[in-house]
């Protein structure tokens, strides 16, 4: 086994989630040092991570792990995940990388502290493929005690991060980056159809609107995607929708409307039943450029 950074090389890391997020985690993980014990209820996921070690079972993660990275699709999952290390009832710290819905991170974080289990939030900000380089931005919240004691294992995930208190804040931050993110790539969608019908060469529209102040981050991964419209899911559709549909419920119940939002949801809708919900969200190019005037 690699030498573990944190000097306790006889146990591995737990990892729960084996998908295109939790694969991108154990490459950080395990070119960091660590060993990393991963598992998955779906064990074909395994193999996005060919030289990991895989347990039969989440219950084997609790019985040989303290340290826990919990990467599954949502809140339902996370609690369910927690639930289930509970029943071991002794120390560990879980790491949990899924956007959650706020106020239910923190119940359960409170009721996981009854059974020895420390639980801080660190969702990270970007696809699978800027996470595995090093690129993503981690949200990190809980106990300050716990944020530090996870300061190796949040230096392997996610090298830039920012510390937002308590518990729930870290979920808040995710969803309203989320929001920009997605309307970023809508509005990338639409201005490349727009030049490609004023004929224009969007590869080479592409590569102007990069030095401009109309640039963004998401040019490089988006963009470059729509362009060759290359669709490999580093963050999948479906997965797009279903969070845009969250903001939205999320923000009704705060007294607001997110009008941008919901065109943008419609379109992702859109792009799945023309494409399906595997492909990456950057298929959203494929809706605009089958809109025609009503």
């Amino acid at each position: 086994m690699a030498k573990d950074p944190s000097g306790l090389s006889s146990e591995p890391v737990g990892l729960v989630g084996l998908g295109l997020m939790g694969a991108a985690l154990a490459h950080r993980l395990m070119g960091a040092g660590y060993g990393v014990l991963g598992f998955d209820i779906d064990p074909g996921k395994a193999l996005l991570v060919p030289d990991i070690e895989v347990a039969a079972s989440a219950d084997e993660i609790c019985l040989r792990c303290s340290r826990v990275v919990v990467a599954v699709g949502d809140t339902r999952e996370v609690e369910a995940v927690v639930a289930e290390f509970e029943t071991t009832a002794h120390p560990m710290l879980v790491i949990c990388t899924t956007t959650v819905i706020p106020r239910r991170i923190a119940f359960a974080a409170a009721r996981a502290s009854r059974y020895g289990i420390t639980l801080i939030e660190a969702p990270v900000s970007g696809t699978s493929l800027q996470v595995e380089s090093g690129k993503g931005v981690g949200l990190v919240a809980g106990p300050r005690e716990a944020v530090t004691q996870a300061q190796p294992l949040l230096d392997a995930i996610c090298p830039q991060r920012y510390f937002l208190g308590s518990l729930g804040n870290a979920a808040k931050a995710s969803l309203a980056l989320n929001l920009v993110q997605q309307l970023n790539n809508a509005a990338i969608a639409e201005g490349l159809v727009f030049a490609e019908r004023l004929g224009l060469a969007p590869a080479d529209f592409l590569e102007a609107l990069r030095a401009t102040s109309a640039g963004s981050q998401s040019l490089a991964v988006k963009g470059e995607k729509m362009v060759r419209r290359e669709y490999s899911p580093q963050s999948p559709a479906a997965q797009a929708l279903k969070d845009a549909q969250f903001m939205i419920e999320t923000a009704h119940r705060l007294g607001q409307n997110l009008p941008m939002m919901e065109v943008n949801a419609a379109l992702l809708a859109a792009a799945i039943a023309r494409r399906g919900g595997a492909l990456d969200s950057a298929a959203v190019i494929e809706a605009i450029r089958a809109s025609r005037p009503k």
